[in-house]
This record gives C-alpha cells, sequence and structure tokens, in this order.
C-alpha cells in the first residue's frame, strides 16, 4: 500500500504486502444510465477491482414484500453484469434509505415490522445475485439514519424526535441482525459483512457538557452498533435509552454473523448537548473554535484500531468519503489540490493502521462521480452541457497510484 502513496509512502517496505490490498471504487447512485455506465468506466479506467454500490429497496420491491420488480431487477443484473465485464468485483451495499411506499405510510423505521420487511429483501435481492455478487454488505445507517429520518419523514404524526429516533436505532439494529441471520441460513456461500460509521466523536468544546454528549454519542451510536452486532447486547446506558422498545430476545436477534466489516469514513463529527436533538445531543460537522489536529486523519485510525480491536480476526474494508470545496474550471480542468491533500493524510493514517497489524484489505474511494451533497466528494464532475463526467485532479492522481 504504501508505494501508492506518493511522496511520503514507504514503498519499499510494503512493496510485497502491498499487492493484497484491493483497490475499489464507491460508485454511489448515479441519476441516469450514462452516469452509471461513466462511472463504472472511470472505476476501471483508475485501476478499481472492485466497485460498491448500493441497492435501491423502494426500486427493486415498490410493495415492501413479495416478488421483486422485474424491470428493477433486470437493470439490477445489466449493472452486476457490467461490473464483472469492466473487472470490477461487485459489493453490493443494503442500505435502509428509500424505503417502499407501503413501508413508508406506515411509520418507516420507526414501525418494527419493517426489520422483517428488511430481512425479507434482503434474501430475495442475494438470491438473484448471491452467485456473481463478491460481498453483501448490510448498513443498517444507525445512528446517522436514525437521526436525519427524526428530522423529516417516516415517523407517524404526533410522534416525537427523540421518541422517533430511539425507534428508529432499535428497528435499524435488529433490521441488520435480522436481514444477516435470514441470509446465513439460506446460503453458507454468500459472504456477509456489516457497514459500520466512524469515526468517534469529538467534544464540541472543552465543557464537560461536551465530554457527557461525547459519552452519550457513543452509546446510542458507535458502541449501541458494535456490542449488538458482536455480543447480542446494548450497553447500559442505551438499554435505559430504549428501554421498552427492546422487546424479549430483541438483543439476540440484532447479533449478526459476519465474515467482514466495512468502515464508512466521510470526516469526523463533533458532539454538544442540545435538548431538541434526538437523543439529547447534536452532532455537527464544524468545531467551535480551532480544529483539534485528532479530528483529522488520526480520527480514521482510531476508528480503524478500534475495530481490529473488537474484531481482530475479521478482515476490514474501508470506505474514503473525501469532501472539499472545488475551485474554478483552470484551462477544462478542476485542480482540486485541499481534496489530494486531504486524500494524502487520511491514505497515509491507513497506512499505518495497516503496518500496525490492522486487517484492512480493501480500500474503495470515492464517490467516482459527485453526488450532490455539499461540499462535493465526487472524483469526477458532471458537465450538463456535455451530458459527459470531467474527471478532477484527484482522480488523476489516483489513478497515477494504483496503476504505478
Amino acid at each position: 500500500m504504501g508505494d501508492l502513496l506518493g511522496p511520503g509512502g514507504r514503498g519499499d517496505e510494503l512493496a510485497p504486502a502491498a499487492a493484497a490490498l484491493v483497490w475499489g471504487a464507491d460508485l454511489g447512485v448515479p441519476a441516469t444510465p450514462r452516469q452509471e455506465a461513466e462511472a463504472l468506466r472511470l472505476a476501471a479506467e483508475m485501476g478499481a477491482t472492485a466497485g460498491r454500490f448500493a441497492l435501491d429497496w423502494a426500486a427493486l420491491q415498490p410493495e415492501g414484500r413479495g416478488k421483486l420488480d422485474p424491470a428493477a431487477v433486470a437493470g439490477l443484473d445489466r449493472r452486476v453484469d457490467a461490473m464483472g465485464e469492466a473487472g470490477l468485483a461487485p459489493w453490493p451495499l443494503l442500505a435502509p434509505a428509500r424505503l417502499p411506499r407501503d413501508i413508508r405510510i406506515r411509520g418507516g423505521w420507526t414501525a418494527r415490522d419493517t426489520a422483517w420487511r428488511f430481512a425479507e429483501f434482503a434474501c430475495r435481492v442475494a438470491g438473484r445475485i448471491g452467485d456473481r455478487m463478491a460481498a453483501l454488505t448490510i448498513d443498517a445507517g444507525a445512528p446517522g439514519f436514525a437521526r436525519d429520518e427524526t428530522a423529516w419523514r417516516d415517523r407517524p404524526i404526533g410522534m416525537a424526535e427523540d421518541a422517533a429516533f430511539r425507534a428508529i436505532l432499535h428497528h435499524l439494529l435488529l433490521g441488520r441482525g435480522l436481514a444477516l441471520s435470514a441470509l446465513r441460513q439460506e446460503s453458507d456461500r454468500w459472504r456477509l459483512g456489516a457497514a459500520l460509521a466512524g469515526p468517534p466523536p469529538e467534544p464540541w468544546d472543552d465543557t464537560l457538557a461536551s465530554s457527557d454528549a461525547v459519552v452519550i454519542a457513543e452509546a446510542l451510536g458507535w458502541e449501541a452498533s458494535v456490542t449488538t452486532l458482536r455480543d447480542g447486547r446494548y450497553p447500559e446506558l442505551a438499554a435505559e435509552r430504549l428501554g421498552r422498545l427492546v422487546e424479549e430476545d430483541d438483543e439476540k436477534r440484532c447479533r449478526g454473523p459476519v465474515d467482514q466489516l466495512l468502515l464508512d469514513h466521510a470526516g469526523p463529527l463533533w458532539a454538544r448537548m442540545e435538548d431538541a436533538a434526538p437523543g439529547g445531543v447534536n452532532l455537527v460537522g464544524r468545531p467551535r473554535g480551532t480544529v483539534p489536529a485528532s479530528a483529522g486523519p488520526d480520527s480514521l485510525r482510531r476508528a480503524l484500531d478500534r475495530l481490529a480491536e473488537a474484531w481482530p480476526k475479521l478482515p476490514l474494508h474501508l470506505t474514503l468519503r473525501v469532501a472539499a470545496e472545488d475551485p474554478p474550471l483552470h484551462e477544462g480542468r478542476i485542480e482540486d489540490g485541499a481534496r489530494i491533500e486531504r486524500l494524502e493524510t487520511h491514505l497515509e493514517a491507513a497506512e499505518a493502521a495497516w503496518e500496525a497489524g490492522v486487517p484492512l484489505a480493501t480500500l474503495f474511494l470515492g464517490p467516482v462521480l459527485d453526488d450532490g451533497f455539499a461540499p462535493p466528494a465526487g472524483l469526477a464532475a458532471w458537465d450538463k452541457r456535455a451530458d459527459a463526467p470531467l474527471p478532477k485532479d484527484s482522480w488523476r492522481r489516483l489513478q497515477s497510484r494504483i496503476r504505478g
């Protein structure tokens, strides 16, 4: 891995082990078939040999139960086959967003039944593409998705945000465990993984309240996700907050048999107390005052170390999403030096963890195309006038490293 890091890497020392690292691309959710094809082409030209992509529950199973939609399945088949033809191993990601209409009007993830619906969907999709996928990853999306959902959709009228957050959090983790267990029962040939969002939050400021906010955010976030998946139990503080939502045997149902783990790293978050926020804690993207050095790439290293400590024998896979404001076009190019610099430092942090024995196996970079979020994180922009991608300098730099 070190020889791919450019200046500052230790290629000579790590060359033998570097060959074992798989470079992948996050293919995102392209808006059109043309964008989908171009994202795949750019990923392959960059040198990626694995492609991560999300499965759209609402499109594939519009009724939320029963058979999959034939047209959507045909599109999924074409996408998986195209990835294979391009030399990219398919890594489908089963995420909780884009719920089918019937499930949304019944309360979305605030409804307990959604967890069982999710498990059924997972088995139907795996039954269709299981023989063509490298691994199937279940992304419970907690706690970030639970926090986002309480703000604007999928909760019954009159349900307070904190109550919705707690219900969604538990049902997401329950759905993940049910899906993993059901998939394992369906076939012992599939490689199954779970996605975890990192890194751990930092305190907003140096007050005791912010330190308490970190403790609560950890209990209702990382710790809840890890301990339910690994041990089939909630940490004490999370169990207290969830209360009667956790029915008999629920914690055991949350436990999932996994072959590997995927860490999604999109940058640090800071925790502060806020009564109106879900769980009484607000997680924000920018702290007060100077950003501490520990909140940069060091936070990625801590997250990798924590995963390796929790599951010392499982291979770890990492998705790096590095957002930065893009400068104006200069002679037809996007010279995104800020993104390149951040990629450098995060790759160095991943290298340091790998060198120290963290079993890092695959590194997904992207998304390949900008996905509408601000600031953008894509390795290429989309030129609407030309209806074509515009690779950024960060894409060129990664291509040079991966291909040597």
